[in-house]
Formats: C-alpha cells, sequence, structure tokens
C-alpha cells in the first residue's frame, strides 16, 4: 500500500516536469546541480576521491572543477531520465545519434546475436534509444526497483522505443531459451560497476587500482557464441548524445577468459579521461580495491 501511494503521488510530478521544455529544464537541473554540490554535499567527498583516484596528477583545482561539471551532468542526467517519459522517437533520436551500428545490423541480419558493453557514461539511461535503430529486438540488462508499481511503469515507458527490459536474474535464462530457438536478439550490459565479492571471478587494474569487476557479460557471450561490441557514449552538449560502436570480438570463445573483460574496462578507461565530468562518481567503484586477499 505505501509503495503504490508513493507511485501514485509522484507519477503526476514527473509527467508535469516531463512535459516542460529544455531549456526550462535545464535552468532547473543548473538548481539542482547547485544544491546537491553546494548546499547539500550530496556525496561530493566521494566523489573528489574517486576523481583523484582515477586521477592522480590533478591539482586540487583540477579536481574541484572537474566535480563541479559533474554535479551539472548528473543534474542533466536527472531531467532527461524525466523528460524521456514523454519524448516522442523522433525527438529522442535526433537527441541520440549512432556511428557504427550498422556493423551490429551486418552480424544480427547474419543470425548471430550481439552483446553490447557499455560504462556509466554521459547518458546510459537513454541507450532505450537504439532500439529505434534496429529492427531486432533490444534487451537491457537491470536491476529491478523494489517499488513494482514504479518498475511496472519503467518498462512500459522504455517499451516505446521497442526496448525490453531484462532483470539481472532472468539473464542467462533468457539468453540461452533464445539460443536453444534461434531467436536474434541484442543485448546492453552496463559492466563498469563493483560485483558482490563473494561471487567475483576477476580481479584486475581500472585506473590503476585493483578491483573486482564483473564477468557475467563475457561468460555469455562465450557460452552462447555472441558477438561483443563497446558501446563509447560521448555528450555533444546538454541533452544531446552520441554513440560509437566498436566491435570487441565476433567470436569470443576464440579468446583466453577474461581477455575481452579487460578489453572493455581499457576502453571505459579511455571513454571517460575524454570526458571525465560525464561518469558516475556518486558510485564507491574504488571501494573494494588491493581486498582480494580477504576473499
Amino acid at each position: 500500500m505505501e509503495a503504490f501511494l508513493v507511485f501514485i503521488l509522484v507519477l503526476p510530478w514527473i509527467y508535469v516536469l516531463s512535459l516542460a521544455p529544455f531549456p526550462l529544464l535545464h535552468v532547473l537541473a543548473q538548481l539542482l546541480s547547485f544544491l546537491l554540490n553546494t548546499v547539500f554535499n550530496y556525496r561530493r567527498s566521494l566523489v573528489e576521491q574517486n576523481i583523484a583516484k582515477a586521477f592522480p596528477n590533478y591539482t586540487p583545482k583540477q579536481i574541484k572543477e572537474t566535480s563541479k561539471k559533474f554535479y551539472l551532468h548528473f543534474a542533466d542526467l536527472f531531467i532527461e531520465i524525466i523528460k524521456a517519459v514523454t519524448l516522442n522517437n523522433r525527438a529522442f533520436k535526433k537527441r541520440y545519434t549512432v556511428s557504427g551500428f550498422d556493423h551490429i545490423e551486418e552480424i544480427l541480419n547474419q543470425k548471430k546475436s550481439v552483446i553490447i558493453m557499455a560504462g556509466h557514461q554521459s547518458n546510459w539511461e537513454w541507450t532505450s534509444a537504439l532500439s529505434l535503430y534496429t529492427t531486432h529486438r533490444f534487451y537491457a540488462i537491470y536491476q529491478k526497483i523494489n517499488n513494482r508499481y514504479f518498475d511496472a511503469f519503467m518498462r512500459k515507458n522504455r517499451a516505446r522505443t521497442g526496448l525490453y527490459l531484462l532483470p539481472t536474474y532472468l539473464t542467462k535464462k533468457t539468453v540461452a531459451e533464445h539460443h536453444e530457438k534461434r531467436e536474434v536478439s541484442l543485448y546492453g550490459f552496463l559492466s563498469d560497476q563493483s560485483p558482490t565479492l563473494k561471487k567475483t571471478k576477476l580481479w584486475t587494474e581500472f585506473f590503476g587500482r585493483y578491483v573486482p569487476v564483473h564477468t557475467g557479460a563475457e561468460e555469455l557471450a562465450r557460452e552462447f557464441d555472441l558477438a561483443v561490441f563497446y558501446m563509447d557514449l560521448k555528450k555533444v552538449k546538454r541533452s544531446h548524445y552520441h554513440a560509437d560502436f566498436e566491435l570487441l570480438s565476433e567470436h569470443p570463445a576464440t579468446l583466453e577468459p577474461f581477455v575481452l573483460t579487460k578489453m572493455f574496462l581499457s576502453k571505459v578507461e579511455n571513454s571517460v579521461k575524454e570526458q571525465p565530468e560525464t561518469y558516475l562518481w556518486t558510485h564507491r567503484r574504488f571501494k573494494h580495491e588491493n581486498a582480494k586477499e580477504n576473499y
């Protein structure tokens, strides 16, 4: 009952904000950025620590400047998620452009399924726009929201572009069923955050720090012979993004174990270095660094 009450109270405000024009939403994002960074100090120490660890050569001034830019991007991300609720597909596609996606289509048309690996860079929430560039089924792997009403609302809303949200706990079962039925599909994974330590199968370097990493996307690719692409997502300007796709491996099983995952993390590092202010620095990505000996 409480979950439903929260849902019906919040939903109208989401729609009202979503109908506002981008210029007004950008003004609101400026205000939100100021509140988060200056008034409430929302995870500011964590953000600055993460940036300092990733960029040890940065001066205190550079860290502060990058942090400030991050909060503006973080606020933009918040209003863009809301705007997507009512953004029509034509406008969505105009604001989210792609290159290299034709290569993905070529492989899909050869009756071979594909995994897209990406980091929490730029606006990963707008990757639902990718389903507008393909006639094949696109599944985004996601963590189910605790509030079942918001979870159902999000799944229904993302379906407007043709996107299917696939909960993490159903991923392997679903991919296996598609493989058995020879159903060609596209799967999107965000694989750059910290996994549960007891389930960690690989520790490797990320920004010079020895950390646990997710290997699920690679394991599925190797087991079911899925081609793997990396998505380099850049912020062109406020509320405009461009995704460039690069083939990592068409036959991952031919590679040594974990080579693909390490390739992916290296690509993420390069992307972050090009636009450090658009990475998700509020996440405790380095919290388990150098802790392997304890597990």
